[in-house]
């Protein structure tokens, strides 16, 4: 007699159609997160209403609201997720209990349903927003960049409702939005009080168990120079200048080189999980106001990363924030004009990050079930930023990250995800609450 767990896989191995047209629905939705946080996304709330039906249909209470964005600034001011001069207007959160039969464990299922700018349409293959299934995989944005894993998780839920395996502990349903620019849509969500004992997000992470992210920084350099002619003998740097802020970019760029090259070997800015030794990576550069004029400004938008074990008092990055300001304070130093005229980092948004103990008893029960899905449990490290740290910290809610998809496709044209890696996705997240909420 089949176990269970191979009654709960074949199911969803005979429902790969369906979870293929489940994210096609969502894909269709451009939910995309503006540059403007008070600015609505275009799908944003049409994706939300149509998961709230969806899993309605499937016993759920439902909550559907738009955050109070100031009020969540003033409460968690200085916080993980409170970001200033965020509205929500337009732009719900949706968040969902099944109750179980009582007295068991309860799990949260948690993603983000907005999505980053699909950027020039001379960059793809397909429209966007058409999914296309091709040899074996969908196209489209967000196919991993997270609808691929909401739709999962929201399969995993509906298969194991027509199975009609009876649960004990509940199962929590949040979809947010935001995440894309700060993540205040999951601080939204866990000040709404939505929390279990334990939570899978279902970042992309190929199918492994990712009990470990990244913080990040997000910071601007402002180098001032002096402008002036280009084409002119110029005056001493003491004098009127001009002094090149392209040049003087270029000093700062190479201390960063420096530093990274530091980190690559400094035990604090290395995990056994991650890939990769903490960068700060420059995002952006941006210098000079006319083709025959010396810079007279300049911007350097930099990427920086840190671990859970550099938290601050705050569950944050001040501590990573102070050290980088003290290296570009020492860039400054070595060169006479900008030790006049300083370098200054002004700091745009700090994203925490968590990490969940591997002798966590989620995590055991966890790889249990991706072992009887026919997949790897060996624990990995979730190199970019994702949402855990809110639940996890704030909510209590032990949170890992898992999903379907090669992260590196994230935010690419021709973002696309294998059907392969959908329905393992959707059998490891059914098989998981199986057996966490019996």
């Amino acid at each position: 007699m089949p176990s269970k767990e191979e009654i709960i896989a074949a199911r969803v191995e005979a429902a790969a159609d369906r979870i293929v047209a489940t994210l096609s629905d969502l894909v269709a939705f451009p939910s995309i997160v503006k540059s403007n946080p008070r600015e609505a996304g275009p799908g944003e709330r049409d994706c939300q209403l149509y998961l709230q039906k969806r899993i309605e249909a499937l016993g759920f209470m439902t909550d559907l609201w738009d955050p109070d964005g100031p009020a969540l600034y003033e409460k968690y001011k200085g916080r993980a997720g409170a970001n200033k001069g965020r509205t929500f207007d337009g732009r719900p959160n949706l968040g969902g209990v099944l109750k179980g039969t009582g007295g068991g464990r309860s799990i949260m299922l948690t993603g983000h349903i907005d999505v980053v700018p699909p950027g020039a349409a001379s960059h793809w293959t397909t429209d966007p927003f058409k999914p296309v299934l091709k040899d074996g995989f969908l196209h489209g944005r967000g196919t991993v960049d997270m609808k691929g894993g909401v739709a999962c998780m929201l399969m995993a839920v509906e298969i194991l409702k027509e199975l009609d395996i009876p649960l004990s502990g509940d199962i929590v349903f949040t979809t947010v939005i935001d995440e894309e620019i700060g993540g205040m849509g999951s601080l939204a969500m866990v000040d709404r009080g939505f929390h279990a004992d334990a939570g899978i997000m279902t970042e992309p992470t190929a199918n492994r168990i990712a009990p470990l992210c990244h913080g990040i920084l997000w910071g601007r350099i402002i180098i001032d120079g002096i402008g002036g002619h280009a084409e002119l003998t110029p005056n001493a740097w003491y004098s009127s200048g001009p002094v090149d802020a392209v040049q003087l970019c270029r000093q700062i760029l190479d201390g960063i080189d420096i530093l990274n090259r530091r980190w690559m070997f400094d035990p604090r800015k290395n995990h056994p999980l991650m890939d990769l030794p903490n960068q700060i990576i420059v995002t952006q550069i941006n210098a000079g106001e006319h083709p025959s004029s010396m810079a007279g400004r300049g911007e350097i938008i930099i990427d920086a990363q840190y671990l859970p074990s550099e938290h601050d008092e705050f569950r944050l990055g001040g501590n990573v924030k102070r050290e980088i300001e003290e290296h570009i304070a020492n860039i400054c130093q070595a060169d006479p004009y900008l030790r006049k005229h300083p370098a200054r980092v002004e700091w745009i948004l700090d994203a925490d990050c968590a990490e969940i103990p591997s002798d966590n008893p989620f995590v055991g029960v966890f790889q249990q079930a991706v072992e009887e899905a026919k997949l790897s449990p060996v624990l990995s490290g979730f190199g970019a930023h994702s949402d855990i740290g809110l639940p996890t910290g704030l909510g209590n809610t032990p949170t890992v990250n898992f999903g379907p998809g090669d992260p590196a496709q994230a935010h690419q044209p021709n973002e696309r995800v294998s059907v392969r890696d959908l329905v393992d996705c959707t059998k490891a997240i059914a098989i998981a609450v199986e057996k966490w909420c019996r």
